[in-house]
């Protein structure tokens, strides 16, 4: 089931708009793109790069200017000194807007502006998702004790509790490989073997 985004547990980052970045470069590898495709690829994830770092790194002033410019795009005022990005990630912002912003998103390629408009609109999302992640890798290596009590743990549905019985998972990375057993359900059996190894 992970192979449809839909019910993958990490969506944001498995987007169907950025696949091409994340899966060009096995493509290429395998031969099925071909060079010059991929140079393209590349070339987006290089546009996609800078313009974030550029987005990030740039504040705006509430100057005269800054202030008339951003009437112009038909924006909200500003009050205060804000990142560049904390304007695109505007809902009502446009990749039309961005082109006007700054000169160096004028000639841009539009699945370049996408990906830069996507990534800025939902970074705060995939920076917590990202997170998740780094936690979840960590959790992986947890070692669940041999012949615990699954049923003794509220929260767990019966398939799940009847799957780990089943399989007896040494880990909780053995357990997250069992189809079935969601995010959610490792993130309780983490909790409850915390709880019995202080209790031990």
């Amino acid at each position: 089931y992970r192979m449809f985004t839909s019910r993958a547990e990490y969506r944001l980052l498995l987007r169907e708009e950025n696949a091409i970045l994340r899966l060009g470069g096995y493509g290429h590898e395998l031969g099925l793109l071909d060079d010059e495709t991929f140079n393209e690829i590349e070339n987006i994830r290089k546009n996609l790069k800078e313009g974030l770092e550029f987005l990030n790194e740039t504040q705006i002033t509430p100057s005269k200017a800054n202030l008339e410019l951003l009437a112009s795009l038909d924006e909200e005022p500003i009050s205060q000194n804000v990142s560049l990005q904390k304007i695109v990630a505007r809902k009502s912002f446009t990749a039309e807007k961005l082109r006007k912003l700054d000169e160096r998103f004028a000639t841009l390629d539009d699945a370049s502006m996408d990906q830069i408009l996507t990534e800025c609109k939902y970074q705060h999302y995939i920076s917590e998702q990202k997170n998740q992640i780094e936690k979840m890798k960590d959790m992986m290596d947890v070692k669940i004790p041999e012949n615990f009590d699954f049923r003794s743990i509220s929260g767990l549905s019966n398939e799940v509790v009847e799957k780990l019985e089943k399989f007896a998972p040494p880990t909780l990375f053995a357990a997250s490989e069992i189809s079935g057993i969601t995010p959610a359900a490792i993130d309780i059996l983490h909790i409850y073997i915390k709880m019995s190894e202080k209790k031990a």
